[in-house]
């Protein structure tokens, strides 16, 4: 491991990041009055949130800091692009392309193991080892809520403890390995081209995930396996699934079997949870 990453993940061991998430996570849910309009009305100023696509555009009307973080966007906001496959959020695209030899690009010279980001389970790495995948960087500046790409059947979640390092672009170009140190939330649907995945991820900061058909994640020590076939929650293409309360990564699994992914994507293009993902 090079020197710079050596030191930066020594430092962020070091660093007590579940216990500021803790506090962060307490302080954004606190019902503290004028102070939380003064952290949304900065909040809004320093990332220059456009209010007229909230469904509720007036900041004022927020009780906590993590109601207008997660805020829901009017409808009609983010309308559908027609491909079969669409972006699961809002943010910048980290990397696009094919599983090889069970290895996802990270960044540029890094790359991370297939087996390990979804939980060490053979048989459900075995499903994308000829696919492809791409990932979401989620900003503090972004939307929040995370949208199912394809239409789609829950079978299974796999919750995934671990660390909370930051996923911003130092660490994803630096840190080896980090989506499959940090804890995520494997959630597998049946398409009808087969099992495709949408990946959370956690990272420092960020106060909880949560989901449609579960609520709000509870940190555990062990890998757990949840099984929905027999509870039949099928959603449409676009429709809501979960949401960060603060910035983080989403990232997709498809087998080989799915509509190829758009040849112009790139790394660091912004998308939308309604831009096209295939052709």
């Amino acid at each position: 491991m090079p020197l710079f990453s050596t030191l930066l993940y020594v430092a962020q061991r070091l660093t007590p990041l579940s216990t500021l998430t803790y506090l962060s996570a307490k302080l954004t849910d606190a019902k503290a009055g004028r102070f939380t309009q003064f952290l949304i009305k900065c909040f809004i100023k320093e990332f220059k949130i456009d209010l007229s696509e909230c469904a509720d555009p007036e900041p004022s009307h927020y009780e906590t800091f993590n109601q207008f973080f997660t805020r829901k966007l009017k409808d009609g906001a983010r309308p559908v692009g027609p491909a079969c496959l669409v972006m699961p959020a809002d943010g910048t695209l980290g990397q696009a392309g094919a599983v090889r030899e069970g290895r996802l690009i990270q960044a540029k010279g890094i790359d991370y193991s297939l087996l390990s980001l979804i939980g060490g389970l053979r048989q459900d790495a075995a499903v994308y080892a000829n696919g492809w995948y791409a990932t979401v960087y989620l900003s503090p500046a972004n939307y929040h809520r995370v949208h199912i790409p394809a239409d789609g059947r829950l079978l299974k979640t796999i919750h995934i403890p671990g660390r909370l390092f930051p996923v911003g672009k130092r660490n994803i170009s630096h840190m080896p390995d980090l989506y499959t140190k940090n804890e995520r939330l494997v959630c597998i649907f049946e398409g009808s081209f087969g099992p495709f995945a949408v990946i959370l991820v956690g990272a420092a900061l960020v106060g909880s995930i949560a989901t449609v058909w579960g609520g709000t994640v509870v940190r555990r020590q062990n890998i757990e396996v949840t099984y929905f076939k027999d509870r039949q929650l099928c959603f449409k293409k676009g429709d809501e699934i979960g949401l960060f309360k603060y910035g983080s990564t989403v990232i997709t699994l498809w087998p080989g079997s799915a509509p190829a992914p758009l040849a112009s994507l790139y790394a660091g293009q912004t998308v939308y949870c309604s831009s096209d993902l295939s052709q």
